[in-house]
């Protein structure tokens, strides 16, 4: 966590490194229990994990927002985030009072506060900088139009796979967890670019000595990078590319071969 009145770029890649640990720790659980089953492809390819955490994420208001309070302040008077401001949060809470979730963080300004992340061009401002505020979380995350940048992560699932070469397609699905960062997140529609690493399957066929064959499946791992594009919450559509690795021993055709990827589902309610 940064500390008050501070902005330093090893704060920042700490703070990265320990995200992308937490969010590979935290996804493994659920790529062992999709190895065990088929995945159900009527869900979203992308799925983010629930109630994921605003700490770290950056808001970019596009209209005025008014509700923010100094921190530790008794009966501070509310100040208004003006258009084009960006909010840092640092911190998720529970008002002891109203007993709602709440959000601290710091205001931050420049054209490249997150470095080569967005969000870019934060609006120079006279909300104060060096102090922390509180706000309703539900004020800047729904009620509010804002854009939302930060880091997530999920279940990636890649149903049908093409590989470049030898130029055919492949039912075997690839699934396993990704940690991806948010491009663009406004209320309606979002944007990830994401990396994924799972377990991948194939069938091995093999000549047996009295001139039959026998197949039988392998698995390995699979590595993409996926473009993922959800909409309304519910829709949701990935373009994939990436390649599956398999031991010399299990002779795999399409071993370290490139493959695209394009899934999509649909979240029935």
């Amino acid at each position: 966590m940064l500390n008050e009145g501070t902005f330093m770029p090893q704060d920042r890649i700490a703070d990265r490194a320990a995200v992308l640990a937490i969010a590979f720790a935290l996804a493994l659980p659920a790529l062992a229990q999709q190895k065990e089953a088929a995945p159900d492809l009527q869900k979203p390819a992308g799925s983010e994990a629930a109630n994921i955490s605003t700490v770290g994420d950056y808001f970019k208001f596009n209209v005025e927002v008014t509700g923010f309070k100094p921190s530790g302040v008794d009966k501070a008077q509310e100040v208004t985030a003006p258009q084009g401001s960006c909010f840092r949060v640092s911190n998720e809470f529970q008002d002891p009072d109203s007993k709602k979730p709440m959000l601290r963080g710091r205001f931050e300004s420049g054209k490249f506060p997150r470095g080569i992340f967005p969000p870019y061009g934060c609006a120079e401002q006279k909300v104060n900088t060096v102090v922390s505020f509180d706000v309703s979380k539900q004020l800047i995350l729904e009620d509010r139009d804002r854009n939302r940048y930060g880091w997530t992560y999920g279940v990636l699932v890649a149903p049908v796979k093409y590989y470049v070469k030898p130029r055919e397609f492949s039912a075997g699905a690839s699934v396993g967890p990704y940690l991806g960062y948010r491009l663009h997140d406004r209320q309606g529609s979002s944007d990830v670019v994401a990396l994924s690493v799972g377990a991948a399957t194939a069938t091995v066929t093999t000549n047996n000595s009295d001139g039959s064959t026998s197949s039988s499946n392998t698995t390995g791992l699979t590595i993409a990078a996926a473009y993922i594009a959800e909409i309304k919450g519910t829709f949701n559509i990935g373009l994939l590319a990436g390649t599956d690795l398999y031991s010399k021993s299990q002779n795999v055709a399409t071993s370290n071969k490139l493959w695209l990827g394009l899934s999509f589902g649909y979240m029935f309610q």
